[in-house]
């Protein structure tokens, strides 16, 4: 069964299409079970709206819940759909992750960094630094920030865990090394990395994580999941074929669900 865990709704203002439209896109593309996973409000902006507002939070939750009733009926249970969150990890704001948790009923919570400091590195309109500082120490910034959203224990799922790289801008001296220390911490944690297939339509043109790095993973007994990161309904389920390939070349026979913050094993065959 294929799943997908990452999917966003046009309440962040930076996706597109109705929520239902993205269920049946999900419908069509044979996943049997789907999430939401739209951007907590404490997501750093920049005279653009790019997350919920903290008065929309509510109304996300609500808007998902009510999908889930419509599809939990008999005549339309062919996918069944999760409540999650992204959530940006800003170290100084680590209490509002952890009220969240609280406050709502998710089934899991996909723990991302998209700002070293104040600068978003993700963003096209702020891809100019990659060219002006040490691209080694722009990477060593980012993986230390992994490594302490790993170690805060709040979180799920580690969400497009070389994010970095999505310019196409590497270290010469290489980040094996960062790669092998990130898989090893993960590997000590609770939680599950996300092969994330949005990386494939970006400048560098692979998943998160890519091969190698998805090799250390599996060294170290991480636990992976599907998703696609969509912010258009259209996006649902892309490169899962090749994504569930790489996995079982990996050596993955599963990736995990979750209901309530519980993992649950799906097999990939």
């Amino acid at each position: 069964m294929l799943i997908d865990l990452h999917n966003h709704t046009k309440m962040c203002c930076h996706a597109e299409g109705e929520m239902e439209e993205y269920v049946q896109a999900a419908i069509s593309k044979k996943i049997g079970v789907m999430g939401f996973a739209e951007h907590s409000p404490w997501m750093p902006e920049q005279h653009i709206k790019m997350a919920l507002s903290w008065d929309e939070a509510p109304l996300y939750v609500q808007n998902v819940k009510k999908l889930q009733d419509q599809y939990d009926r008999e005549e339309k249970r062919r996918i069944k759909i999760l409540l999650g969150m992204e959530m940006d990890f800003v170290p100084e704001l680590l209490d509002h992750p952890r009220e969240f948790c609280q406050k709502y009923d998710f089934d899991y919570v996909i723990g991302s960094v998209h700002y070293i400091g104040a600068w978003g590195f993700d963003q096209d309109t702020q891809k100019k630094k990659f060219e002006l500082d040490s691209i080694r120490e722009i990477y060593e910034r980012y993986f230390d920030l992994v490594k302490q959203l790993v170690q805060t224990g709040i979180f799920d799922i580690m969400g497009h865990v070389d994010l970095v790289k999505k310019f196409g801008y590497f270290p010469e001296q290489g980040w094996d090394d960062l790669q092998e220390e990130t898989a090893r911490i993960l590997g000590e944690s609770d939680m599950v990395v996300e092969l994330n297939a949005s990386g494939m339509d970006k400048p560098v043109g692979e998943f998160y994580p890519g091969p190698d790095f998805l090799k250390r993973l599996k060294k170290y007994g991480v636990p992976m999941t599907l998703s696609s990161d969509a912010h258009k309904p259209r996006e649902v389920g892309r490169y899962f074929d090749k994504a569930v390939i790489l996995l079982k070349e990996t050596g993955y026979r599963e990736v995990f669900m979750f209901s309530k913050r519980k993992k649950i094993p799906v097999s990939l065959y």
